[in-house]
């Protein structure tokens, strides 16, 4: 059977949706608890109507998100999650056994492991909730009570946030989905860049689709380049980018490329490879 380049691509989705769905207890007990917050504002005749309760109530809605996260064993789920990785290494070690006839070492993977595991469990449940999805929902909370919006409408539109439809993601499984995409492209990248020194490898083969809005950069390295670019032309490569593309991390060289690849929720994959 043909290796394919692009099978961890593949599996980051796999892997992905597998986790959101690990988490869909979660999202149904956060909208039970928003929802039961709802009925607590005043109401007449059907109609928000502010109070001075209004405002703690409002001030709740953290508390009460991050209590559920901190008690639905997240870091179980986590664990779960990066325990699929064992998925990745074997494709990792396979493509670089085909490609480059190099054995790599199953230590290079374990470290790694913890890291990922701590940051995400981090994401998760501090980073970034307030941003993400607790501030969305406040202020929806907000200003349906200031406008004194029906009851109805404003459980409506909170669904909608918190838990979505049968055709959009609520929110939290948006949210959630992009950490896991953004742990396992972290996790490969790291690797790939740690194969590339220990092995010495002087090429990287940049491989991924193309769709309507990929960034000028991955058009190039993939169109114009032909998927190889040199450690001779990597610089020259990333400062092609900061000028011309788009989405670029800031802080993206050719010593992490193999990490930061495009730029930011780049979905292609930077191989190290032999020079040819």
């Amino acid at each position: 059977m043909t290796l394919k380049l692009d099978s961890n691509i593949i599996l980051t989705d796999k892997l992905t949706k597998r986790f959101v769905r690990s988490l869909s207890e979660i999202e149904q007990e956060i909208w039970e608890a928003v929802q039961k917050l709802l009925f607590e504002f005043k109401s007449e005749g059907g109609f928000l109507v502010p109070d001075s309760r209004s405002k703690e109530l409002i001030g709740l809605i953290n508390k009460e998100i991050r209590k559920i996260l901190r008690d639905a064993h997240i870091k179980d789920e986590v664990s779960n999650f990066i325990d699929d990785f064992d998925l990745l290494d074997k494709n990792i070690k396979a493509i670089q056994q085909n490609l480059n006839g190099i054995d790599v070492k199953q230590s290079i993977f374990h470290a790694q492991r913890q890291f990922t595991i701590d940051a995400t469990v981090n994401s998760l449940v501090e980073s970034n909730i307030n941003l993400k999805f607790v501030d969305p929902v406040k202020k929806i909370l907000y200003n349906r009570v200031s406008f004194g919006s029906s009851v109805v409408d404003a459980e409506k539109q909170l669904r909608q946030i918190v838990v979505g439809n049968k055709d959009h993601f609520g929110v939290l499984q948006r949210w959630v989905g992009q950490i896991a995409r953004d742990a396992i492209n972290e996790y490969q990248g790291t690797i790939n860049q740690q194969i590339k020194v220990q092995y010495e490898l002087t090429n990287i083969r940049y491989i991924g689709p193309l769709v309507e809005d990929s960034r000028a950069q991955c058009v190039r390295w993939i169109n114009q380049l032909n998927g190889i670019i040199s450690d001779d032309q990597l610089q020259s490569e990333i400062d092609w980018a900061y000028r011309n593309g788009s989405g670029m991390k800031p802080e993206t060289t050719p010593e992490n490329f193999c990490q930061n690849r495009g730029g930011w929720n780049c979905i292609h994959e930077a191989i190290p490879v032999r020079k040819r």
